[in-house]
């Protein structure tokens, strides 16, 4: 399968998941579970599908390897949208069997793409980039034992009320500060400059990714075995690999531009001052054994940080994988940026007020406030994502951005 229709296949499947989740959100609470249905949509579904689409793309284009043979990419596109399902499905019915089955399946998807990675990485002809191709590596592994605790814990094997909450707690970091962290900051060292159109600034950044792997590997071994100051001390470790890549940002912006920033690059930079307030709370929040943070960290982690990285990353990628004349893409774009600074405005002050009303500063109304600014500004996002070659062809919405883009 070629690079850019496996990244389309996998970009259309997790736009299907997104917009699944976002509807689950109607369902009565006792229907979803709460919110635990909506963020195993957002993250297993949409999430993980994406990444594992652009992990293989940007493998590919990063070593100027040869695309892999379809029957392995269908293998793995297969494998990882099945399990997500028979996860969904299994959970709420209660269905130990089923969650078990999806988990394997998820963890065997992460294998094939751990192979793909490393396939791209052995038989590319470009040998730079090393950083991206170890920080990818480290988040497979992420996934893959976040994935077995996750398939360990749904499949009700585990009967120890206390076990299960610290599996949970490890299963949680791998999977969201691990295997999603991780390979977003393993791409924005790239993708960041593209969407600026700028030069990549000189940093060097093997410190920082070391930080935030050790980090993480240390967060989840503490918390998995209730060692709590092994958690902080790995806290420390991944905010300080954090605040690495921040500065690779503050460096990306500082470079010159002819440009205006687009929508996508609004997003990410958000998304990464989230990450940054997030991983700064984290050693006293660990320290705290996370009592009270669950909702802080899904605002900020999840909605500020993850779900806006990805929706802000669409509105770049999928016009640059859609087949057109290069005039065809830049009007795309250009659309795309319509509203593009209120969708922006309103995702953020949303996620703003959720994490205020998570660490009880606000009153219950400002989290309802918060989830309708950010759903708004979510929602937005995802239809630009679904109708961008229709908006490309409305002339008033082009001309007006066309600086951007030089439509």
């Amino acid at each position: 399968m070629a690079r850019r229709s496996t990244l389309r296949t996998y970009q259309l499947a997790a736009r299907v998941w997104l917009t699944a989740a976002f509807g689950s959100l109607l369902l009565p609470s006792d229907a979803r579970l709460g919110l635990w249905l909506p963020l195993h949509l957002a993250l297993a579904g949409a999430v993980s599908v994406a990444i594992a689409g652009a992990m293989q793309n940007f493998a590919l284009t990063l070593s100027a390897a040869p695309d892999a043979k379809p029957r392995i990419v269908w293998t793995q596109f297969v494998a990882a949208n099945v399990g997500a399902v028979l996860i969904a499905v299994g959970h709420p019915a209660e269905l130990g069997w089923l969650v078990a089955t999806g988990g394997a399946l998820f963890v065997g998807a992460a294998v094939v793409l751990g192979w793909l990675v490393a396939r791209a990485r052995r038989i590319g002809l470009n040998r730079r980039h090393i950083l991206p191709f170890a920080m990818y590596g480290a988040a497979i592994v992420a996934g893959l034992i976040g994935g077995t605790l996750g398939a360990i814990i749904g499949s009700r094997a585990v009967g120890d009320a206390e076990t299960w909450l610290q599996l949970r707690r490890a299963h949680l970091t791998l999977n969201v500060l691990g295997w999603v962290s991780l390979t977003i900051a393993g791409t924005l060292i790239t993708f960041l400059p593209t969407v600026l159109r700028i030069r990549m600034p000189a940093w060097r950044g093997a410190a920082s990714g070391a930080l935030l792997v050790l980090g993480v590997a240390s967060i989840a071994l503490g918390l998995g075995l209730d060692a709590r100051p092994v958690a902080v001390a790995g806290s420390i470790a991944y905010a300080s690999g954090m605040l690495g890549l921040a500065w690779m940002a503050v460096k990306a912006f500082r470079m010159p531009r002819t440009w205006p920033v687009p929508v996508a690059a609004k997003h990410v930079v958000c998304a990464l001052a989230w990450f940054v307030a997030g991983t700064l709370l984290l050693p006293w929040a660990v320290a705290d054994g996370l009592a009270g943070f669950r909702r802080v960290f899904l605002a900020v982690f999840v909605c500020g940080w993850v779900v806006q990285t990805l929706l802000g990353a669409w509105q770049y990628l999928l016009p640059m994988a859609r087949p057109g004349h290069p005039d065809e893409r830049r009007r795309w774009l250009a659309a795309i940026e319509t509203a593009g600074t209120l969708q922006v405005i309103a995702l953020n002050a949303g996620v703003g007020l959720l994490a205020l009303a998570g660490a009880d500063v606000v009153p219950a109304a400002g989290a309802r406030v918060g989830a309708v600014l950010a759903l708004a500004g979510g929602l937005v996002a995802l239809a630009k994502a679904w109708a961008f070659p229709a908006l490309g062809r409305v002339p008033v919405l082009v001309r007006e951005h066309a600086e951007t883009w030089g439509a």
